[in-house]
């Protein structure tokens, strides 16, 4: 963990991939005790997702994603497909206060797993379900995965305008909107464990990947809300300079929303006779004749660092970013100050560095998180000394594919 705020609180995630093993990673991180459930043998199939150490995927424990995802958890090993794995299941569930999964809702309700059957067993259980469109609907039923989901969900119709002139939907890098549901998972799932703690009653969380990514995309819904305006990534902005700009060794990102801003970056460039043509007389205007506006700061900012402008912008209170790449980031002072990003130490992929929490606790150390378990490392721990179960019994098990 990195903060112990909800000690005692026990959590079991039967999920796969990104979202719910996200959502479980954001507990985790602030004290939660959680118990991932994995397939006997094959495991989480983002074990199998790069990037890998060294490029080389060799057994369940390099890909760098598994680790992050799943550090400061318990792992075991189970099959509810078996009539002893399901009952070993509800003995688990029976001591949790908190169950996250991420699986479709026909597969739960044939295992008996869904919030009816759950509640029966454990009334004051918090149940997150994470699917691609929700627990409802007509599309309830439906298959998807994140480009499934974020297609549906507006983004690849308005992901980025600058020097691209197709109108083709593409799709957003890595798993950004897998990550965001289970982000939304996290934070709706506090907040009905908020719920149970008052009331005493447990609840079930339905949470859409559809629906967090259009939320978060809310500007293009909006727009269609307010002006019956469908918009799309090549559509000129209706504020310039928002742009990405190069410079001399890379880019910047040049947000200057209000009009203040503006005449301030105007002062930064030496105030060029151009900036006074009527043409650029405020926003609206500038976004209108932005294919003249552009060449004309692109003469300027090519003349300069990624760093020099950034840093006299700054100075000025212009918001100007650097468009930072990864290795840069990991070397970034502020991140440095912060101690955001830690090292950590795994039996078979060494020390290497990952992305900590974004936030911090006043008056709570910090402490040391814990590697992402191996496949079924605490099979006994959790079997044995929590459920009673003997070492042969555990054998016969792995003999009859129930762990």
């Amino acid at each position: 963990m990195f903060y112990n705020v909800l000690n005692g609180v026990k959590a079991i995630e039967y999920g796969n991939l990104i979202s719910a093993p996200f959502c479980t990673k954001m507990l985790a991180d602030i004290g939660t005790e959680v118990i991932k459930i994995e397939k006997p043998e094959r495991g989480d199939d983002s074990r199998r997702l790069e990037p890998f150490l060294q490029d080389i995927q060799h057994g369940a424990e390099r890909s760098g994603l598994f680790q992050y995802l799943n550090m400061n958890k318990l792992g075991i090993t189970l099959n509810p497909e078996t009539a002893t794995g399901k009952k070993m299941f509800m003995e688990l569930l029976k001591r949790a206060d908190i169950f996250i999964e991420n699986n479709p809702p026909a597969r739960m309700k044939r295992l008996g797993l869904s919030y009816e059957f759950v509640k029966r067993i454990n009334p004051h259980i918090v149940m997150t379900s994470i699917t691609p469109f929700g627990q409802t609907g007509p599309y309830r039923d439906y298959k998807g995965c994140e480009l499934v989901t974020t297609h549906m969900g507006v983004v690849g119709n308005i992901s980025t305008r600058e020097g691209d002139v197709s109108k083709e939907p593409i799709k957003y890098p890595a798993h950004l909107f897998s990550f965001q549901a289970g982000l939304s998972a996290a934070a709706g799932t506090l907040g009905a464990f908020y719920h149970q703690r008052v009331t005493g009653s447990g609840v079930q969380l339905d949470v859409s990947e559809q629906e967090s990514v259009i939320q978060n995309l809310n500007a293009a819904t909006a727009r269609y809300s307010y002006a019956k305006q469908i918009i799309s990534r090549t559509d000129v902005l209706s504020v310039a300079p928002s742009h990405i700009l190069p410079c001399k060794d890379g880019y910047i990102y040049n947000a200057l929303a209000e009009e203040h801003q503006w005449w301030r970056f105007v002062e930064v460039m030496g105030h060029p006779d151009w900036a006074d043509n009527e043409l650029f007389k405020d926003a609206t205007s500038r976004a209108k004749y932005w294919d003249a506006l552009k060449p004309l700061l692109l003469e300027w900012t090519m003349q300069y660092t990624v760093e020099e402008i950034y840093r006299t912008s700054q100075e000025k209170g212009i918001p100007i970013g650097a468009v930072r790449t990864a290795d840069q980031v990991l070397k970034d002072k502020q991140m440095a100050a912060r101690e955001f990003f830690i090292e950590m130490k795994h039996p078979g992929n060494g020390k290497r560095q990952y992305p900590g929490v974004p936030y911090l606790f006043s008056d709570i150390n910090r402490e040391e998180p814990a590697a992402a378990p191996s496949l079924g490392q605490h099979n006994e721990e959790i079997y044995c000394e929590r459920l009673g179960y003997t070492r042969n019994d555990l054998d016969k098990f792995r003999e009859a594919g129930v762990i």
